[in-house]
């Protein structure tokens, strides 16, 4: 019997090897929890509910921060073998569509009755869609020499319009004008030049003078002018009428997700625990009767239209989507 060559060997240690490394990266992938999220909520998920869910489940977080569209794709072209468990995004649009795509799993919190109609999916086999676990209203942001909100029917000063098909702020600025004035909206577009890919830039550029006024969300703004940022802000104005937007923090669940804690984490996000601390991050809770955080709009404000979208609709949405982006 020939005994095997040096070479032989060497090429099967080599391929054991490769064969270890690939059942440690399988290991690892399952034991660390991957949240894809958007940029607004680094602080309230770096500052308390990762370190808080980390300690009483013993499990690392990978968090990976990119913008809704991108995230998106890169959840569409994994195919069977996601890289994320979580979607934690300011819009229920991508995962709506991602669910008829069949990205996404239904599932049912377990303080499902507690959480009002607006906070979540339309119901569907096994459960919702998404889950929102934090809020806040969509503000009409502006330089403080400004004085005043302007009114967005009239709007002749340059405007910074979020990119609709990068950012979610975008979406819901779309959301807002197609639902009020589709012209206005168009106004808003001609007096841009400059479109934030996510909700942080898009304050920073009233603060830093790339455009006088656009529409943002109040926990961002607040995060920022709470650091001494040069902007303020009001609910949007247009045609002499107040509008509430509520902009939704959701959580979705990734088909296929390689974490089997996954769920819990999103159970996490509705304990007390969590919810009670959200306007330390400016943003306010789903639960009834919450409070707006210090320095936020105190809701309902008397004479303002609510806006409350029904997010099954989200083909109807999309499709506005590339009008409102420059040159589009």
């Amino acid at each position: 019997m020939m005994r095997p060559s040096r070479f032989t060997i060497v090429i099967l240690v080599i391929a054991i090897g490769v064969a270890l490394a690939s059942v440690d990266l399988f290991r690892l992938e399952k034991q660390t929890l991957v949240l894809y999220a958007t940029p607004a909520l680094r602080d309230l998920l770096e500052g308390f509910v990762v370190p808080h869910f980390r300690a009483d489940f013993s499990v690392d977080i990978t968090i990976v921060y990119v913008s809704a569209g991108e995230q998106y794709n890169r959840l569409r072209i994994s195919g069977a073998h996601p890289e994320a468990d979580v979607f934690l995004h300011a819009s229920p649009l991508f995962l709506e569509k991602g669910f008829a795509g069949g990205y996404f799993l239904p599932f049912t919190v377990g303080v499902d009755a507690t959480i009002p109609a607006t906070f979540k999916s339309e119901n569907v086999t096994g459960g919702h869609v998404w889950y929102a676990f934090t809020w806040s209203p969509l503000v009409e942001v502006y330089h403080p020499a400004l004085g005043g909100p302007p009114d967005l029917a009239s709007i002749n000063m340059t405007f910074g319009f979020p990119h609709p098909l990068l950012s979610n702020n975008g979406i819901y600025a779309v959301l807002f004008y197609e639902n009020v004035s589709a012209a206005a909206g168009l106004r808003a577009l001609a007096h841009t030049v400059v479109q934030p890919a996510n909700a942080r830039a898009n304050i920073l550029g009233v603060a830093e003078g790339d455009f006088a006024v656009t529409l943002g969300y109040e926990g961002v703004t607040l995060f920022y002018a709470k650091q001494g940022a040069r902007v303020t802000f009001g609910l949007p104005i247009l045609g002499g009428q107040d509008y509430v937007t509520p902009v939704i923090f959701s959580a979705g669940l990734v088909k296929g997700h390689p974490n089997p804690l996954a769920s819990d984490f999103i159970d996490f996000l509705f304990r007390d625990t969590v919810q009670a601390n959200l306007s330390r991050y400016y943003f306010r809770s789903v639960l009834p009767n919450s409070t707006a955080p210090a320095g936020g709009i105190p809701l309902p404000a008397p004479g303002a239209m609510t806006i409350d979208y029904n997010w099954s609709n989200w083909s109807a949405l999309e499709k506005a989507l590339p009008k409102y982006v420059i040159g589009g």
